[in-house]
């Protein structure tokens, strides 16, 4: 699989914190008190749906007529992210919001391309092509100037080789400070893969219009904790909830923390990305939280957002197992606290196993089932995931199917775990106002 963090350590300790985005709530509650040396902490990452929505697929060393033929008219230019397995990405380039930029640079054998990107101020996504001898397909992280000034971020890269030698490619990036409406960008990468060489390019970048920015003062009071929610954004490509968090140190990790966004309708929407900045001063935790989603429907005038937590024991979980070959269905297999999962139906074509199940649960889950394990092993302990659909699909409220890479093959087992149940708080709703 394509990997969306190719060493989230090193990315890690490359990000210093901006901490005068925390002053104002440090203030509130620290003020006129001696501080101590402050613990700073930056985490970014990208739960199941952000897989999903960024699309990672196994590069292949083998294409098809008809693969060779869509590899011929990459890049089209005004397009690129027509077929990126990103809904948001998708709506904006339909919509015709993306920038082309089309800029070619070219060292030690390989050619890199800048096709277009895309920043509405909920996200700013570079979508490039590369291609060389060798199947490389992977970028190192580059350094981002913002009208000459270095900009801290963390990003996320997916993508797919369209032939052996060329590979389409996603990049997002996530600055830990805003961004101008309009600027001048400076990419410059410094190696591909393990091959060195200077990949350069500079272009203008100007934010979509078309961003509701709704501005918030919605307080909780959680155990612990406070959540203060500053501003909900909804663009095109996404809407992002930003929030500060002060916590009771060792009491409430705010890293801990997730968010359900939930329309009008029911309607769970994908979480694609978050991260969270903070920083500890005598005994409490500072942080800002960001959490990106995938579009909202035009339709939609309100929101839920309903925050919960999740704590795992130390100790590994204890697993639930059965063979296909014989299985009886409907079949119950337990998850422990959670709940439990009923298998209901199974296919077998000549690759898959499609396996249907219900949820039975009190807990909320997302389209993809993400805090829902289920997994398949060979007679050797392999997992059998489909790379391009590495999750589950929502059919209808707790109803679900997940599709596995199994080929014709006997000794399957069917495998769950047991999940602690979410520790699930009071949610708030925001008003989405029409225009």
């Amino acid at each position: 699989m394509s990997r969306q963090f190719p060493d989230l350590k090193n990315e890690m300790d490359q990000i210093s914190v901006p901490v005068e985005k925390l002053d104002n709530i440090i203030a509130q509650t620290v003020s006129g008190t001696k501080m101590k040396k402050p613990k700073k902490r930056i985490v970014w990452y990208s739960m199941s749906a952000a897989v999903v929505g960024f699309g990672l697929f196994i590069g292949s060393a083998m294409v098809s007529p008809a693969m060779a033929k869509v590899a011929s008219n990459i890049p089209v230019v005004g397009t690129f992210f027509n077929d990126i397995g990103d809904e948001g990405l998708k709506i904006a380039g339909q919509k015709g919001l993306t920038q082309v930029v089309n800029q070619t640079a070219k060292d030690n054998g390989i050619t890199l391309t800048i096709n277009e990107v895309f920043y509405d101020g909920t996200r700013l996504t570079l979508g490039y092509t590369q291609e060389s001898l060798l199947p490389l397909g992977e970028l190192e992280r580059p350094v981002i100037k913002a009208d000459g000034k270095e900009i801290n971020f963390s990003s996320g890269y997916s993508g797919e080789f369209i032939t052996p030698q060329k590979y389409k490619g996603v990049v997002e990036i996530t600055p830990t400070e805003e961004l101008p409406e309009q600027f001048d960008m400076k990419v410059q990468f410094d190696s591909v893969g393990l091959v060195p060489g200077i990949w350069s390019f500079q272009f203008p970048v100007r934010q979509s219009n078309e961003v509701k920015v709704i501005r918030l003062s919605e307080v909780l009071k959680l155990k612990g904790a406070e959540l203060n929610v500053d501003s909900l954004k909804v663009g095109p490509a996404g809407t992002v909830l930003n929030m500060n968090v002060i916590a009771d140190s060792g009491l409430f990790d705010p890293h801990n923390l997730e968010f359900y966004l939930i329309d009008d309708k029911g309607s769970v929407i994908n979480f694609l990305n978050g991260r969270v900045n903070s920083e500890t001063v005598d005994g409490k935790e500072y942080a800002a939280l960001q959490r990106l989603y995938e579009p909202l429907d035009d339709r939609v005038r309100r929101v839920k957002v309903i925050p919960y937590r999740i704590e795992f024991p130390l100790e590994d979980l204890k697993e639930e197992s059965v063979k296909l070959d014989n299985i009886q269905l409907p079949f119950t297999m337990s998850q422990g606290e959670f709940g439990e999962i009923i298998i209901t139906d199974i296919d077998y074509t000549d690759n898959r196993t499609i396996v249907y199940y219900d949820v039975k649960s009190e807990a909320l889950l997302d389209n993809y089932a993400s805090m829902n394990p289920l997994w398949i092993e060979d007679s050797n302990g392999k997992k059998l995931i489909l790379d391009e659909k590495p999750f589950a699909e929502r059919i209808k409220d707790q109803s679900f199917k997940k599709e596995f890479d199994t080929g014709k093959k006997k000794g399957l087992t069917l495998k769950t775990r047991h999940q602690p149940l979410p520790e699930m708080f009071e949610g708030f709703e925001i008003e989405i106002p029409e225009k």
